[in-house]
């Protein structure tokens, strides 16, 4: 039997490249001490891994997804994160990038023709209306809630640095960009589903029928190169207000704090990109996981 019965989901939906995977490692780390004051933590590898239809149905979008399986898996899911306290969770914190879409099927040609037909145009989010409708949808059908209070909470970043992240993390991954350079990469990828103004607008559309907050943030005005730390304070101000005090004190005195001040996820050198372009018809996938690691340490921006 379900006990679960939150009153706010959040989802905090990226962008991509704007220190998601920062804030999802200290999040997971503290995932116990943030049960206590009533949040219940899921993060993208628990999400993917532990819901894996209702991850194909958010992706794929399926005429006829299998509700029962989707249910089922949410609801176990949840519930082993909660472990003995299913009734106490208050709030369940969803972080996961992808949400809106993934970088490959918005920007790679050969990655788009495998969704549904419907939606297989060019464009980074250009579906993340639909795709967030999926999951509100099934999340409120598992926990047999209509009544509960959405935010979607993501990150905004300057253009220019966006875009490049956003190309330095293909490469990174082992896409192939048949050779593109970054100013052709730029000129020739839709990023105009992405705008600020356009994503919020598409998003905006949700509200008609749900009980939706929604809150675009500035990366680059909330985090700090040099102390990665503000970055977090200021997520879990914006996301979680009403905690923000009892969250800081706890993560403060958590055996956890030392991954507060690492930076993960870098960026690579002109170099280091060079040379990911031109190795990765020499890699399979699971070799190329070892040799972006090889990069990621010799060659860091």
């Amino acid at each position: 039997m379900n006990q679960l019965s939150p009153k706010q989901i959040i989802l905090h939906c990226g962008l991509h490249k704007t220190g998601t995977t920062y804030l999802q490692r200290n999040l997971q780390s503290n995932q116990d001490v943030l049960l206590e004051l009533g949040i219940l933590y899921l993060g993208p590898t628990t999400f993917k891994n532990q819901c894996k239809e209702l991850w194909k149905y958010i992706e794929f979008g399926q005429n006829k997804p299998p509700i029962e399986k989707i249910k089922d898996q949410i609801i176990t899911t949840l519930t082993n994160l909660a472990k003995n306290k299913p009734e106490k969770v208050e709030i369940i914190l969803i972080s996961f990038e992808s949400i809106f879409g993934t970088l490959s099927k918005g920007l790679i040609e050969d990655k788009r023709h495998r969704g549904r037909k419907k939606e297989n145009k060019a464009g980074l989010y250009r579906y993340a209306r639909k795709r967030v409708k999926r999951l509100i949808n099934s999340l409120e059908k598992a926990l047999s809630n209509e009544n509960i209070n959405w935010t979607i909470l993501y990150a905004n970043r300057q253009k220019q640095e966006f875009v490049r992240s956003c190309h330095t993390q293909l490469l990174k991954e082992g896409n192939v960009l048949e050779g593109l350079t970054f100013d052709q990469f730029s000129q020739s990828k839709n990023f105009i589903t992405s705008n600020q103004e356009n994503l919020k607008r598409n998003l905006e559309k949700l509200k008609t029928k749900e009980n939706i907050d929604i809150i675009p943030f500035s990366y680059d005005t909330n985090s700090s190169k040099t102390n990665p730390s503000i970055y977090l304070w200021n997520f879990i101000k914006l996301a979680l207000p009403a905690y923000n005090s009892e969250i800081r004190e706890a993560f403060d005195s958590s055996p956890k704090k030392p991954n507060i001040e690492n930076k993960i996820n870098p960026s690579l050198s002109d170099r280091g990109l060079e040379i990911a372009d031109q190795a990765r018809p020499l890699f399979d996938q699971k070799e190329w996981k070892l040799f972006r690691k090889f990069l990621e340490k010799n060659f860091a921006k």
